[in-house]
């Protein structure tokens, strides 16, 4: 069963303030529930697994799905192009025959936890705008999603 309730990923900083991993989001959903003063709220906080959600990933494949159709790129091709543009690259050398071989920091994105996967979006976006892009977010296309469907159900039963 779907859950109508957020879940907004962050960290806490050196001093233990929260830092959501995308701010506009945790105000987006904030500003939904002004005005309605007898709304209680529950805030629950706990430590999250290390790995990246799977949520995360299918949200990030389906954001840059269209930019690589865009770019006339493969989607893996785009993704490794992103991990070279968001967490950089290291010179190896090979031991044998000193050839030197320039190798991604970060080689895939199932190794990734989940504030690097984090990172990956929202660097994602911004690389994506530099280039002309624009990409919605996943928890934007998620949030489109159900107000389409909310929408389709009143519009079913008013008819």
């Amino acid at each position: 069963m779907k859950s109508d309730v957020p879940e907004f990923l962050g960290y806490a900083d050196v001093g233990g303030a929260w830092k959501p991993d995308f701010p506009s989001q945790v105000t987006a959903w904030c500003r939904g529930l002004a005005g309605d003063t007898g709304a209680e709220i529950v805030i629950t906080i706990t430590r999250s697994e290390d790995s990246k959600s799977r949520r995360q990933e299918k949200g990030f494949h389906a954001m840059v799905s269209p930019w690589a159709r865009k770019k006339g790129w493969e989607l893996d091709t785009l993704k490794q192009w992103l991990l070279a543009r968001v967490f950089g690259t290291h010179l190896f050398t090979d031991p044998t025959t000193g050839e030197v071989f320039q190798i991604l920091a970060e080689p895939h994105t199932s190794k990734l936890t989940k504030r690097q996967y984090s990172e990956l979006i929202e660097r994602s976006m911004d690389i994506a705008a530099e280039d002309g892009v624009i990409l919605i977010a996943p928890d934007e296309w998620r949030r489109m999603k159900e107000q389409e469907r909310k929408q389709a159900a009143r519009k079913a039963r008013a008819a």
